[in-house]
C-alpha cells in the first residue's frame, strides 16, 4: 500500500470507509469475450467476502448448462462464503429467433425480479449477465 497523504481528498463529507463502501454499478460491454468472466470473477470475490450474490442470466435457457452457474452454485451451498442465487431469465438464443414476443416476455419479467430484489436489498452483489440483449 502506498504511504504518504493522498494528493486529492474528495469534498463529499464522506469517510474514506464511506466513500469504499458506497454501491457500484459496472457496465462490461464491447465485441468479443471477456464480459460475463470479469462478472463472474467480481461474484467469486463478493462471495469470498460473505456477500450475498443474485446472477441474473437474461438469455439462457433453462436447460442451458453453464460451468459458471455450476462452480458458483457449489462454492454458495458451501457454507463458506456468501449465498449465490441464480436465476434464467430467459428461454434460449440463437441466431434465428422463432418466438420473439416470448423472449421479450421473460426479460420483461426478469427485469421485474431484479427490481423486486434491488428495492429489497437481497443480494449486495447483483450480476445481470447478457442484460444488453433484451434492453437492444
Amino acid at each position: 500500500m502506498p504511504q504518504g497523504q493522498p494528493t486529492v481528498v474528495p469534498d463529499d463529507g464522506l469517510t474514506t470507509r464511506q466513500r469504499r463502501n458506497r454501491p457500484l454499478v459496472l457496465v462490461h460491454t464491447g465485441v468479443g469475450k471477456g464480459k460475463s468472466t470479469a462478472a463472474f470473477g467480481l461474484a467469486l470475490r463478493a462471495w469470498n467476502q460473505n456477500w450475498p450474490v443474485g446472477v441474473f442470466q437474461f438469455v439462457k435457457s433453462a436447460k442451458w448448462k453453464v460451468g459458471e452457474e455450476r462452480a458458483l452454485r457449489v462454492l454458495g451451498d458451501s457454507g463458506e462464503g456468501g449465498t449465490v442465487a441464480w436465476h434464467k431469465m430467459g428461454e434460449g438464443w440463437s441466431w434465428v429467433q422463432r418466438d420473439m414476443a416470448s423472449s421479450e416476455e421473460a426479460a420483461r419479467e426478469g427485469w421485474e425480479q431484479v427490481k423486486r430484489d434491488l428495492a429489497a436489498e437481497t443480494y449486495r452483489l447483483y450480476v445481470l449477465d447478457e442484460f444488453a440483449y433484451p434492453m437492444h
